[in-house]
């Protein structure tokens, strides 16, 4: 599983700045399951923004979807309109579907939400394990 958490908001907010249609995109698998780009983090987000533009008087389109990966292309096709239609994309996504979105949909603004930390797995509820960085040089034949 990749992990990943959430950038500060306040990263967020000056990152997204300045557009006028902005979509919201999670990611419904790893990030999902670290608790850091799913529809409820997209949920919690899409309102800091708009609570955050109203407070300073901007006005700001902000939509919102999640779809099952961002790293296959096939699942992009349910949300396809909504990406044409906005100004910039806001990935909750690893690092991997943030450029993946991009490919996809060449021209468009993809902006990345979450930092993306690691591989690992789910010791207990809310706790990982880092279990490879994706260095490209596996040696962990070495170590046992």
């Amino acid at each position: 599983m990749i992990t990943a958490v959430q950038k500060p908001l306040d990263e967020i907010y000056k990152s997204v700045n300045g557009y006028k249609k902005l979509l919201v995109l999670g990611c419904g698998t790893c990030v999902t399951v670290c608790m850091a780009g799913g529809e409820k983090e997209v949920g919690e987000l899409a309102s800091f923004l708009r609570l955050a533009n109203k407070k300073n008087g901007l006005d700001m389109e902000i939509t919102e979807d999640t779809i099952e990966r961002q790293c296959d292309r096939e699942f992009f096709d349910e949300v396809k309109a909504k990406i044409e239609d906005a100004d910039a994309v806001l990935s909750l996504a690893c690092g991997i579907g943030v450029q993946f979105c991009s490919e996809v949909f060449q021209g468009k603004r993809v902006i990345p939400g979450l930092n993306t930390k690691f591989y690992g797995t789910t010791l207990e509820m809310g706790v990982w394990s880092e279990r490879c960085a994706g260095c490209g040089d596996c040696v962990l034949e070495k170590f046992g």
